[in-house]
């Protein structure tokens, strides 16, 4: 940007220059934004309304909001809510923050004819669990204790997208853990599998919803 600054106040005006001026001051707006987000979710600085939500309905506007980015990269978007999937106590947005950053965390490594598939169902022990798998080259295994660390992008550096400063998934941690839930790695035989789980509402307040599968 210092760079691009100084052509510019050089009489070096060029479309191209001011573009990529703009494209990186939206950069740093970003991460700016999510250094303080994840600081003050840290802080326990977190004053976000709470209510029932329906996972179903949150899952599926997750889905159609990035299918025509997943489309264009030639990537399968699905979901499945099991039908005794209960509600759970949360931050609507900040809840759809995780599913977002997860997806596009997947979408970032994911080479074009993969699968993403965003997975909900009851959990043991009053618990809620979500799962987004991928389809992907998964994560080293020296790597995976980190993928929750701040800034910590692991991989070979050329096979690295170029966005992205390793703020998302510390992100997500920090939401779920706010949430009174728990993140994590799980195992799976090949791609990646991130599952998050929520305390659930109980049974009476949330009755029982008809089991939902989404398109590819």
């Amino acid at each position: 940007m210092r760079l691009l600054t100084e052509a510019l106040q050089d009489g070096f005006v060029d479309q191209h220059a001011l573009e990529q001026v703009s494209l990186h001051l939206r950069s740093l707006e970003n991460l700016i934004d999510d250094l303080f987000e994840l600081s003050r979710i840290e802080a326990g600085d977190v004053a976000w309304r709470f209510e029932p939500v329906l996972l179903r309905e949150l899952i599926e506007e997750t889905v159609e909001g990035m299918r025509p980015r997943a489309q264009a990269a030639g990537i399968r978007l699905a979901y499945a809510v099991e039908d005794t999937t209960p509600l759970v106590r949360a931050s609507p947005e900040k809840l759809q923050r995780v599913l977002f950053n997860l997806v596009d965390n997947a979408l970032r490594h994911m080479p074009a004819d993969g699968t993403i598939t965003i997975e909900a169902a009851e959990g043991a022990a009053g618990q809620v669990e979500v799962t987004v798998a991928d389809t992907g080259a998964g994560i080293a295994g020296d790597d995976r204790p980190r993928v929750f660390e701040p800034f910590f992008r692991g991989g070979a550096a050329a096979s690295r997208p170029r966005n992205g400063a390793g703020l998302g998934l510390p992100i997500c941690r920090a939401i779920v853990e706010a949430h009174g839930g728990d993140i994590a790695l799980a195992d799976t035989p090949a791609g990646t599998r991130v599952r998050f789980s929520l305390p659930a509402l109980s049974e009476s307040s949330t009755g029982r919803h008809r089991a939902v599968a989404g398109p590819a």
